[in-house]
């Protein structure tokens, strides 16, 4: 009973202060799931906050409707014997701000979540460094680890890169909040 009391509390404050409780759980990635505005429905890459990189030609990496968890797209990257690296745009942090990050995996492959810190430097950003997550080998079913990670002092942006090799793997709903 009391705690329910406690979440009904919880979500009419979050409800009835739009302000600064909204911005604790905003989601600072762009286009979490891949998706894309107007009837653009051939492209097969995510749009500019979003690139890929492989270190072959053989790695595939590209949007796809063939699953999703959250809307109609996700990211789908294909690496047998090597590497491939999706990265999100830099987006601002807070100095020794908590985040959390979450995101939809499956498929059969292995994937390692890295959030990469960055400064300003020079009028420019430069990367402070990378901390790893741990590793998750995937399955059929979707699944949506999550990792609490802290801003470095120095850190004013931070972006998430995804490094996906040994199989196929799906993507999708990242969050960072």
């Amino acid at each position: 009973m009391i705690e329910r009391c406690l979440i009904g509390l919880l979500l009419t404050l979050l409800v009835g202060v739009p302000g600064e409780a909204q911005q604790i759980l905003r989601n600072k990635i762009q286009n979490p799931s891949f998706e894309y505005s107007g009837q653009d429905t051939i492209r097969e890459r995510p749009d500019e906050s979003w690139s890929f990189k492989s270190d072959n030609e053989n790695v595939i990496g590209r949007v796809t409707r063939s699953r999703a968890i959250d809307g109609f797209r996700s990211f789908l990257i294909r690496a047998e014997e090597h590497r491939g690296f999706l990265e999100s745009d830099p987006f601002e942090v807070d100095r020794y701000e908590r985040y959390m990050l979450s995101f939809g995996v499956c498929g059969n492959g292995i994937i390692v979540p890295e959030v990469r810190w960055w400064r300003e430097q020079d009028d420019s950003l430069a990367l402070l460094e990378s901390q790893y997550l741990s590793t998750v080998s995937t399955s059929d079913d979707w699944s949506v680890p999550q990792y609490e990670v802290t801003a470095p002092r120095r850190a004013t942006s931070a972006s998430v890169r995804f490094t996906v090799s040994k199989g196929y793997v799906w993507i999708d709903d990242v969050r960072f909040r």
